[in-house]
């Protein structure tokens, strides 16, 4: 057996402040005060600079996905890296469906909410247009412009994540082109708390907020989505709506990017299960969803108003039977047995 000297423990607990303080600096950054400047634009969007109906048309690339002049749906084409298809799934008899397919459904998910948005007069803030027009717009410069890496699984995702020649050529991408990036996902039948605690793995690992969507029960903010899709919000999308607010629809239709491009050569590397900060990072969050009963994870946007029938359902059973965010189990909790047995 290897010998363990008191220099070998000391260089081991250098190395955990080292990925504590660097997991922690990306979230003080990512969650706090990346993500607070993100959400008084948003707010700004719905008070002082309110956008109206109809800034865009039926025929707009935002809203049919399709490349002007090519008249070619642009989501594969914006796929910056893909890993290989895999072979274990969730469920022994699960197939998943084309890449293509696979961001197409995403893409044209998120067009819809651009749709609702085009018509005047306006679609009433209700039921049938359950977003506000600035964050239905805002969608646009996620789906159209946005970029997609494309990975099977999370396990998967973490050992791309982790290396850190991965993470330079992700900023890169996100600074040389200035667009929002989403992480999307073959596999579809995943465990929610798997997901909410890879999406703090994403947070502790770059200075962007990460939001999880998908089609499984909610954790954290996230919403629905035809497949599992963390959106890395890095806030490209404000300059794409100040140019529509100023009129500029033709000017926010970005070309797909070249391709070869990026990530070129081999990544990934061994990884660690969820560290306990992110599994407390991950709980902190659903815990404050989950706190705001009906209103759930809708941040910006009144339920009670847009789902009316539900908030008196809600009331009249006391939230008794409401369904909302996974709950997470308290990483502390679980350790102080454990360190009142030791």
């Amino acid at each position: 057996m290897p010998t363990i000297t008191a220099s070998s423990v000391n260089a081991r607990k250098r190395d955990r402040l080292k990925e504590a303080f660097f997991m922690t600096q990306n979230i003080v950054r990512g969650n706090l005060i990346h993500n607070t400047g993100g959400a008084f634009h948003v707010l700004r969007l719905l008070s002082i600079h309110q956008l109206p109906a109809g800034l865009l048309t039926a025929d707009h690339p935002w809203v049919t996905g399709l490349i002007p002049q090519e008249e070619e749906l642009i989501w594969p084409r914006n796929i910056v890296f893909r890993t290989p298809v895999g072979t274990l799934w969730a469920t022994p008899d699960y197939v998943p469906e084309p890449d293509e397919a696979i961001v197409g459904k995403v893409g044209r998910f998120l067009a819809s909410m651009v749709r609702k948005s085009i018509l005047t007069p306006e679609i009433p803030h209700g039921p049938q247009r359950r977003m506000p027009h600035a964050i239905n717009y805002l969608h646009g410069a996620v789906h159209y412009n946005g970029l997609t890496l494309l990975f099977n699984t999370f396990a998967e995702a973490m050992q791309y994540l982790a290396d850190p020649r991965f993470r330079r050529e992700l900023r890169r991408l996100i600074r040389v082109e200035r667009r929002e990036v989403t992480l999307v996902f073959r596999e579809r039948h995943y465990d929610p708390q798997e997901f909410a605690y890879f999406s703090a793995f994403v947070m502790s690992h770059l200075p962007w907020f990460a939001n999880v969507n998908g089609a499984g029960r909610k954790v954290m903010w996230g919403n629905p989505s035809p497949y599992p899709a963390v959106n890395i919000i890095n806030g490209a999308w404000v300059a794409d709506i100040s140019r529509l607010r100023h009129g500029d629809a033709a000017g926010i239709v970005r070309p797909p990017v070249m391709g070869g491009s990026y990530f070129q050569g081999d990544f990934g590397v061994p990884t660690r299960d969820f560290h306990s900060l992110e599994r407390l990072h991950a709980y902190l969050i659903n815990s404050w969803v989950r706190r705001r009963g009906f209103r759930g994870g809708l941040y910006f946007v009144d339920r009670r108003r847009i789902e009316p029938e539900r908030y008196q359902q809600y009331l009249s059973t006391e939230g008794r039977e409401w369904t909302g965010n996974q709950p997470l189990p308290n990483p502390l909790r679980s350790r102080w047995p454990r360190r009142r047995s030791a």
